[in-house]
């Protein structure tokens, strides 16, 4: 189990950033949602996902606590526990399964490792299933202020797996357009599965984009960077070179998908949705 620095230390356990407890009235939101979430991938551990901590989520803390020896083994999360839960129960299991939903004009599918600096191998296909371009992505979020890497449930950290719907945006605005490119850009919208599928049961809100928003496919006008070199780390959207960016969105063009005027992370999503993304973990 990584270290952690003191008691009250969480940089290394984010998104968590505070003790969760059974409290009166009872803690709740983002961070109860994604360890119910968690939690629930454990073995023997039943439990629903209400975005409330209850007794079933301190009794399902506590058997998990339990399990890994955690001690004290009282149902809190600490910043002990919240890296154990993370480091173990992070990989959702989500596989791609090649189809492509109906009425759908384009799937990205984007493999990745555990270690998101490895630049891997992206394919664009049509509505029909026919391969249309091959490319390298970036995965890879944001760095800590203790030089950890950011992790997919947390803002800015890498790009969430699963299954999420996606569509073709205009650009970002010109003051930013040495951090995301000249060109349109392609917005994970909605999670289907996997993490980025999260949220409460029985609910329509998922962790894309209701608890985590904004992460796109996108280039930039990378200081000192050529095309021999990796991409930089992004804040946690898909990094591509800039030609591959050109390549992309004049290809959907030919397939008839439209560039909507960019939202800038508007809720609800205000577009028919034109695509989809597959990020699946290889490793």
């Amino acid at each position: 189990m990584k270290p952690i620095t003191g008691e009250d230390d969480w940089s290394l356990a984010m998104p968590f950033k505070e003790s969760l407890k059974l409290t009166d009235p009872p803690m709740q939101g983002r961070e109860v949602m994604i360890l119910q979430n968690l939690l629930k991938r454990a073995p023997g551990i039943e439990l629903v996902a209400t975005g409330v901590f209850d007794e079933n989520t301190e009794k399902a803390l506590y058997m998990y606590q339990e399990q890994k020896g955690i001690q004290p083994a009282n149902g809190i999360l600490n910043p002990e526990t919240a890296i154990s839960v993370l480091e173990h129960l992070m990989s959702d299991g989500y596989k791609d399964d090649g189809s492509i939903q109906e009425g759908m004009k384009f799937k990205l599918y984007i493999p990745v490792y555990r270690n998101r600096s490895i630049e891997t191998q992206a394919t664009l296909f049509d509505g029909q299933g026919n391969v249309i371009s091959k490319f390298l992505a970036r995965t890879r979020g944001s760095t800590g202020d203790k030089g950890q890497i950011v992790n997919q449930l947390t803002t800015n950290g890498n790009t969430p797996t699963g299954l999420v719907t996606m569509d073709l945006n205009t650009p970002e605005p010109k003051s930013l357009v040495k951090s995301f490119g000249p060109y349109p850009v392609l917005r994970f919208v909605k999670g289907l599965k996997g993490n980025a599928a999260m949220g409460i049961d029985n609910q329509t809100e998922t962790f894309l984009s209701n608890y985590r928003s904004g992460i796109l496919v996108h280039t930039g006008i990378w200081d000192d960077w050529t095309p021999e070199l990796p991409m930089p780390n992004s804040n946690g959207c898909v990094h591509v070179h800039p030609s591959v960016q050109r390549e992309i969105v004049d290809r959907l063009f030919m397939l008839g998908v439209i560039a909507n005027e960019n939202p800038f992370g508007k809720l609800p999503y205000p577009y028919r949705i034109q695509g989809i993304v597959s990020v699946e973990q290889i490793d």
